[in-house]
């Protein structure tokens, strides 16, 4: 279940939505001022970890992704 997140252009406020899929459309509201004028933003999905399963080591200053381009 892809979830997207959205700014109202009208009260400023930022949200998330759940779609069942990439494809489904559906009209959205603001859920704060009900507005319709919202537009979808970049979102960046940040994790930290070796890839392994386990956590990043203490002091690991990587910054997001899975942590592979971070090279000691």
């Amino acid at each position: 279940m892809p979830v997207y997140e959205f700014k109202c252009n009208k009260c400023n406020i930022t949200f998330e939505e759940y779609f069942k899929s990439t494809s489904e459309q559906k009209m959205l509201f603001c859920p704060s001022c009900r507005s319709e004028h919202v537009e979808k933003i970049f979102s960046v999905f940040g994790a930290s970890g070796t890839g392994n399963g386990n956590p990043a080591p203490a002091g690991n200053k990587a910054g997001g992704g899975c942590g592979c381009c971070a090279m000691g």
